[in-house]
């Protein structure tokens, strides 16, 4: 045994060290796993802004706002090159027409989405206006 030679996969560790390396460890885990458990068994908050946030990106549709804006810039952008070409050819042209159609999908899908829950903001529901004197003829008697 004394003639063997070490591999580079093994480490030479006294036992009691490693107990206690593994004690500590199995500490740590321990207390980790109990304040995962504590945060996740928490109460929501209903009227905190992380509970009515996504309502409001909803409702806002940033997300479709932003890839429309950026598919604009692209759009932009690749015309801005083919243009500049000195002699375009039909890879290129077959790009700028990829570029093109995708964005008129694009476009016709975030035209034809709505938002969900247009009604209730948080637990208080939006009084909805008809125009003017709706509930009669339109006209004081």
């Amino acid at each position: 045994m004394a003639n063997e030679v070490a591999s580079k996969d093994t480490v030479n560790v006294n036992r009691d060290d490693y107990d206690a390396m593994r004690d500590r460890i199995n500490e740590l885990e321990d207390d980790d796993a109990s304040h995962i458990y504590d945060t996740l068994n928490k109460p929501v908050n209903k009227t905190g802004w992380l509970w009515v946030a996504p309502e409001y990106f909803s409702r806002w549709r940033i997300f479709p706002r932003c890839f429309i804006s950026m598919y604009i810039y692209l759009l932009y952008e690749v015309t801005m090159w083919f243009m500049a070409l000195s002699e375009p050819n039909m890879a290129q042209a077959g790009l700028v027409s990829v570029v093109v159609g995708a964005g008129a999908a694009w476009f016709g899908l975030y035209v034809n989405s709505t938002s969900t829950n247009q009604d209730v903001v948080g637990n208080q529901p939006i009084q909805q206006q008809h125009g003017y004197n709706s509930t009669s003829s339109g006209r004081k008697k």
